[in-house]
């Protein structure tokens, strides 16, 4: 990553520098200690460059499993995915992620903000590398609040008020084998309502809240005006002027604010080992 604008550094922590690095999401932050308990202080620092900058991004940073959840546990009490949660994992069972043609599992992924499927979503994501191609298996975000930005006058009011469907189909069928246990889990999380553009709790913008992953479908429309919209929308994600793309390396550590931002993992790195691990923070119901 290149840096874009000036390094900001900080009068009583002046170790700290935070580097941006696109014009409208993502800062590099040096010089803070995460695998240390922070103070009070160094905790509401963490916590507004997040709401900032929406992606912060950390290297070298030496963490554990154990210290990785501290980190989490900055912005809200950690959760399980549904999935896990479904097979008896709970909060304390942190396990790798492997990815791609060698570990049989994901290899890239679409446009998506994490379990929007859900009533309530994570507020945040912390992601730690471990495993690490030479070459590819980057990470973009994007920004739902650039993307809602730059929609045209007429868009914005033509989307005030709608809400969509989002379900979490697509991840299930890719990962879970088991017929039995698919009916399962999707009767237990067939789908929430939520509105197409919601308001950020903390700095109180506006976000475009669909995703091409979980979206299906927006409410009261005919459905093929309801698809030609969704479609339109998530392709604000795909637009350069809102993303930031992130290279792993071991000990890499992004944090990002679930609910202004998406991801897409880049499938380019072959059968090369990739494992990350991710900690999640419980969320609010998103709302206008």
């Amino acid at each position: 990553m290149n840096a874009i604008s000036k390094i900001t550094r900080f009068a009583d922590s002046p170790e700290i520098e935070v580097t941006r690095v696109e014009a409208n999401l993502g800062a590099e932050v040096s010089g803070l200690d995460l695998t240390k308990p922070l103070t009070a202080g160094l905790a509401d620092l963490l916590r507004g460059l997040l709401w900032e900058h929406q992606v912060l991004f950390f290297r070298d940073t030496g963490l554990d499993n154990a210290q990785q959840a501290q980190v989490a546990r900055l912005f809200g009490e950690i959760d399980v995915d549904s999935i896990a949660k479904r097979r008896g994992h709970t909060a304390d069972d942190i396990t790798p992620m492997n990815t791609g043609p060698w570990a049989k599992s994901y290899y890239g992924t679409r446009w998506h903000a994490d379990a929007t499927y859900l009533e309530r979503p994570y507020s945040v994501s912390v992601l730690r590398g471990v495993i690490s191609p030479e070459l590819g298996g980057d990470t973009v975000f994007s920004s739902g609040i650039s993307a809602y930005a730059s929609l045209p006058d007429a868009v914005k009011a033509r989307i005030d008020g709608l809400t969509a469907i989002h379900r979490p189909d697509s991840k299930a069928r890719h990962l879970i084998t088991d017929p039995a246990e698919l009916e399962a889990y999707l009767a237990q999380y067939p789908g929430t309502e939520h509105p197409v553009v919601i308001t950020h709790p903390v700095n109180g913008r506006k976000v475009l809240y669909v995703n091409e992953n979980f979206t299906d479908e927006i409410v009261g429309l005919p459905a093929e005006d309801g698809a030609e919209l969704l479609d339109y929308l998530t392709r604000q994600f795909y637009r350069p002027e809102n993303t930031v793309r992130f290279k792993w390396r071991p000990g890499s550590l992004a944090i990002w604010d679930n609910r202004s931002v998406q991801h897409y993992g880049v499938a380019d790195y072959g059968d090369a080992p990739r494992q990350l691990v991710r900690v999640v923070a419980q969320g609010d119901r998103p709302s206008r």
